[in-house]
């Protein structure tokens, strides 16, 4: 494959940190995967302290599928996608989740469902008689405060809710967040908060 002199400068930067801006369609993944390649055939990195991380699953898939068609032969690439290239590939939350796993002895089951978080919210709404014309909206709402409140770190006590009142607001978290550590649950906020913290000790 031939790469601009840009691509090829990104390819082959060995000098910390580098930051790739480029757009749709420009060649991102063909260029990350010859960095790996590059990293392991050239630098002699071992690929088991190369740490891929995308958005999506279906990316991090059809990463790794791509790096592993560099070396392999066609009709081997099926075989060995599953079983690990040395590299790690996955999301953000796969990737914290199995960190969280080694340290915590976390499984599958330790995640709470969509389903169940909809279920407990809408129940805790229900108990404070709150109004509402659309209840999925409601509660997708005050579900998506809750995770603001996590990610930013923000002090419950002085955020001001819009999805409901304040108190009302207050109450509910509190609930889900006991609910969680009582049922021994996290959800996919906590894998991140919870990772954060980890690698700080």
């Amino acid at each position: 494959m031939d790469f601009n002199e840009a691509q090829k400068q990104a390819i082959e930067f060995d000098k910390g940190v580098c930051l790739v801006l480029a757009g749709p369609g420009s060649g991102k993944t063909a260029v990350l995967t010859h960095r790996i390649a590059y990293l392991i055939n050239v630098k002699k990195v071992n690929p088991s302290r190369i740490l891929v991380i995308t958005f999506t699953k279906a990316a991090a898939i059809e990463m790794k599928q791509r790096f592993l068609a560099l070396s392999e032969k066609p009709g081997e690439i099926e075989k060995k996608v599953g079983t690990g290239s040395g590299v790690t590939f996955g999301t953000f939350h796969a990737v914290f989740f199995t960190i969280l796993k080694h340290a915590y002895k976390y499984s599958a089951g330790n995640i709470i469902k969509r389903e169940n978080q909809f279920d407990f919210i809408r129940s805790e709404m229900n108990k404070l008689e709150l109004e509402y014309d659309d209840e999925k909206e409601a509660v997708g709402r005050v579900l998506a405060e809750i995770s603001k409140v996590k990610n930013e770190e923000i002090d419950i006590d002085e955020y001001e809710a819009k999805s409901c009142p304040y108190q009302s607001f207050r109450r509910i978290y509190g609930n889900y967040d006991n609910m969680l550590i009582k049922r021994g649950l996290i959800d996919f906020d906590d894998m991140i908060i919870q990772c954060y913290d980890l690698l700080l000790k």
